[in-house]
């Protein structure tokens, strides 16, 4: 697929940057997706601030890198370290943002933690953790960011969510029920917050290449793209894309889910 190219502002047609002025704080930017998006944001002019999902080392090397590729690109950034199942974390996350990059204006709640078991293997603790990083998690950030987002009567919130949050198979329950908490907290918190000009979004996304548990397996890969009717896996830079897309809507656009899966669930 075609490597992104920022629109020209209709506004300033000289001016490619569709989101000069805007702040934005990118969740699990460790992962691909996450970096992905953070990225796009900031080819596109805007700042950004980057956040891990979890307290973990690597995790936290993988997002300081995140934000010197954003530092290359000539935008102001900050790397965080969040733990998103932590409320205290989550507030002062919001409002090191906030605070460090002048505004917030968008909000990408790209956090995963796929987990692959039958439900027989999965004990009241691991879905206490499965739950609260893919579901509790987008929610409190949500709800953190928009309380600064309705200051000045903008926002813009992207939950990235699993295709498995429409499609379960075998063996993903609590991975794909989370997910779907998430698709139906989008269309709810559209409603609640469409007056204050805070419009909530889903991407829904298939499996992407270099998705942990899904995405790193040679094999495994070869095996699903050969049923999916792009026959490849979704690359992240094209959820990038349309995370930029939905970032600069005019505001109309809200408590819809796109899917970004080279038309698999429209298959099955």
């Amino acid at each position: 697929m075609s490597e992104f190219v920022p629109t020209p502002n209709p506004e300033r047609p000289d001016d490619p940057f569709l989101l000069r002025g805007r702040v934005a704080l990118v969740v699990g930017a460790g992962d691909p997706v996450g970096r992905a998006s953070a990225v796009a944001l900031a080819q596109t002019g805007a700042d950004v601030a980057v956040a891990s999902l979890r307290a973990g080392t690597q995790e936290v090397v993988r997002v300081n890198s995140v934000a010197n590729e954003i530092w290359s690109l000539g935008r102001n950034n900050v790397a965080i370290t969040l733990d998103a199942t932590d409320g205290n974390s989550v507030d002062a996350a919001i409002a090191r943002a906030s605070s460090e990059l002048g505004r917030l204006d968008i909000l990408v709640n790209a956090a995963d933690l796929p987990v692959a078991a039958p439900i027989d293997e999965l004990s009241p603790s691991d879905w206490q953790a499965i739950l609260a990083a893919n579901l509790l998690g987008p929610a409190m950030l949500a709800s953190a960011a928009a309380r600064v987002m309705r200051v000045n009567g903008y926002g813009r919130i992207i939950n990235v969510v699993s295709v498995l949050a429409a499609r379960g198979v075998a063996n993903t329950s609590a991975y794909a029920a989370a997910h779907a908490g998430v698709l139906a907290l989008t269309r709810s918190l559209s409603q609640e917050w469409a007056r204050a000009g805070i419009t909530v979004n889903a991407l829904q996304v298939g499996i992407y290449e270099g998705q942990h548990g899904f995405g790193d397996d040679p094999d495994a890969v070869a095996q699903v793209a050969r049923m999916l009717p792009a026959k490849e896996l979704v690359k992240p830079e094209d959820v990038g894309a349309a995370v930029v897309g939905l970032a600069a809507d005019s505001g109309f656009i809200t408590g819809e889910t796109i899917a970004v899966d080279g038309a698999a669930t429209a298959r099955v």
